[in-house]
């Protein structure tokens, strides 16, 4: 979308998707060694990429990556349907997470008890089978992820009561060489974002995840990211308060037929 609105100074363009099932480190290090030309990707924002790497500060997902609703083992349904506060689950709650996930670390910092694997589908494996309480997941992730695994995992739920937010910008991010290319792409998502195309395709993609969740019968629970400190702020005049959000959706113009 952002190549499109961009051809008549930028010219024609061609894609070319990396290959699957590269870590992320592995990625960054192929990014900062510029062995791949004109390479950008998406990646959840730290002050260390911010001072690695070229971002462009436009957040891709509007910010709501930073809801996170957790997969849960069935008959613990309301466990923490009375949880108010961070304090009282802290002890209550055994969480996993990838490693090398920033939301891991986010976690880690804020006191709770994570425990990281390397195996994504054993995450919501661990979960299911009791070893583990909880599994979060982003509110626009929620709804695949669901429709995937409910089939194989009987035992598997989504926790019904509770929900934490976090800032977490994803941005492009791309080499500091790359400037060029990047303003073209922060010029894209811009006119995207101003003639309305970039919320319909947001819409599209993640409105009926986030609807899935319910947040609004959910009790939010605010936690720090401290890995973005040094990040300037000014990418949230284009995210999306989903508490306040949510409550306007009967008059929300719905995404054109495609």
């Amino acid at each position: 979308m952002a190549l499109e609105k961009t051809k008549a100074e930028y010219g024609d363009y061609e894609l070319n998707a990396t290959y699957n099932g590269v870590n992320v480190g592995r990625i960054l290090r192929q990014m900062e060694q510029q062995s791949e030309s004109n390479f950008f990707f998406k990646a959840s924002m730290t002050n260390e990429i911010a001072q690695r790497f070229l971002a462009i500060p436009f957040p891709i997902d509007r910010g709501v990556a930073g809801y996170r609703v957790a997969f849960i083992r069935d008959g613990q349904q309301s466990r923490y349907c009375s949880t108010q506060t961070l304090a009282s689950i802290k002890f209550k709650m055994s969480i996993v997470q990838g490693i090398g996930w920033l939301d891991g670390d986010i976690l880690s910092a804020n006191g709770l008890n994570v425990y990281k694997i390397s195996n994504y589908d054993k995450m919501f494996e661990m979960v299911s089978m009791g070893r583990i309480d909880a599994f979060f997941r982003g509110v626009n992730e929620i709804e695949t992820e669901w429709e995937i695994r409910r089939s194989q995992l009987p035992d598997l739920r989504i926790e019904p009561c509770i929900a934490f937010y976090y800032p977490l910008p994803r941005f492009f991010i791309t080499n500091k060489d790359n400037k060029v290319n990047a303003q073209r792409i922060m010029t894209g998502l811009e006119r995207a974002y101003e003639d309305g195309s970039f919320n319909e395709l947001w819409h599209e993609l993640f409105l009926d995840s986030i609807k899935l969740v319910g947040l609004a019968n959910r009790q939010l629970i605010e936690l720090n990211n401290p890995y973005i400190s040094e990040i300037d702020m000014s990418y949230q005049k284009y995210n999306v308060d989903l508490t306040k959000y949510l409550q306007k959706q009967p008059e929300l113009k719905q995404p054109s037929e495609k």
